[in-house]
């Protein structure tokens, strides 16, 4: 049957599938060409599809349906039936083929909205893969190293959206991103909160904010003293030997704790493969987050940007 510039039928409007698959084939070959395309994009748009995609109720039975449209279709052009049966007429033969025939059709047609369903997200990660490459640039051994990795590109996705987790009425500690900046935005929005941060002057200007190392001001606060604890950026060289202490400390001090960071992959990408492994700092995955949170009795869930270069956990002591 032929097709118009759209790929779908100019009589009957279903899409053409096999001209569909080839044009998208021939796509993701020329942008795996590119020379800025990212080494594992493969890998995280096939795990965003196995995470994102939809699971239509009749997925599994496309199997069956095709038998029972190849049945059909030799019943139709072989069946004794249709020519003699005795007892039965050829009018009733012919109505209960029709029956099957439209159950058929409405399993088709959701298999086809699943179908349709899917290429739709799979034309949204390829605009997103296709926004990135906009914004890459590949680089040069020449090229300077990275400022300090304060993840920069992670705490505007989230901070209009900040205090929508926390506490009123209860202290809550902030580091370390701007904290100057944050702590104030906090305490307008009737958060009593208060800021940590190692880096920029000792000389902070205001009570607000403290010059500290986290692990350590949070090892002289009080058992349960705070409301909430926000992380965002590095706080700490995460290593097994520093993540552990510093979860057993925000659990013993806080039953919700909420993180603000990059994706892992993202920073991978932005600093480069070389300095993003020599950082002093680098951001964990939230399942790693997860996972040491799980050993305090402490659970969460995470929240990426449209663009999933950056999550929001938000963790809670199990009631």
């Amino acid at each position: 049957m032929a097709t118009n510039d759209n790929g779908t039928s100019d009589s009957s409007g279903q899409m053409d599938l096999d001209r569909l698959i080839g044009e998208l084939e021939t796509e993701a070959a020329r942008r795996r060409a590119e020379p800025g395309f990212p080494h594992d994009a493969d890998a995280r748009l096939h795990f965003e599809l196995a995470r994102r995609a939809p699971n239509p109720p009749r997925a599994a039975a496309v199997r069956d349906v095709m038998a029972q449209i190849q049945e059909l279709t030799a019943t139709v052009g072989t069946s004794p039936t249709l020519e003699s049966a005795p007892g039965r007429s050829r009018r009733h033969d012919t109505g209960a083929l029709a029956e099957r025939l439209h159950r058929l059709d409405g399993q088709v047609t959701s298999l086809g909205l699943a179908v349709a369903a899917a290429l739709e997200v799979v034309a949204g990660r390829l605009e997103q893969l296709d926004d990135r490459l906009e914004h890459l640039e590949t680089p040069t051994p020449d090229a300077p190293p990275p400022p300090a990795p304060d993840q920069p590109d992670a705490l505007p996705q989230w901070r209009a959206r900040l205090a929508e987790s926390l506490p009123r009425g209860e202290r809550v500690l902030y580091a370390q991103s701007q904290a100057d900046d944050v702590v104030a935005e906090l305490r307008g929005a009737g958060v009593d909160a208060y800021g940590i941060t190692s880096t920029g002057s000792p000389h902070r200007p205001g009570p607000d904010v403290r010059f500290a190392d986290l692990l350590t001001h949070l090892r002289a606060v009080e058992d349960h003293a705070l409301g909430a604890a926000v992380l965002t950026g590095v706080p700490e060289v995460m290593t097994p030997a520093t993540l552990d202490p510093l979860v057993a400390e925000l659990a013993r001090t806080t039953s919700c704790v909420v993180i603000i960071s990059e994706a892992p992959w993202w920073w991978r990408r932005r600093l480069g493969a070389v300095h993003a492994d020599l950082a002093v700092g680098r951001p964990l995955d939230p399942e790693t987050w997860f996972h040491a949170f799980d050993g305090v009795a402490m659970a969460g869930s995470a929240e990426y940007d449209p663009g999933g270069q950056s999550y929001r956990a938000v963790i809670r002591a199990r009631p």
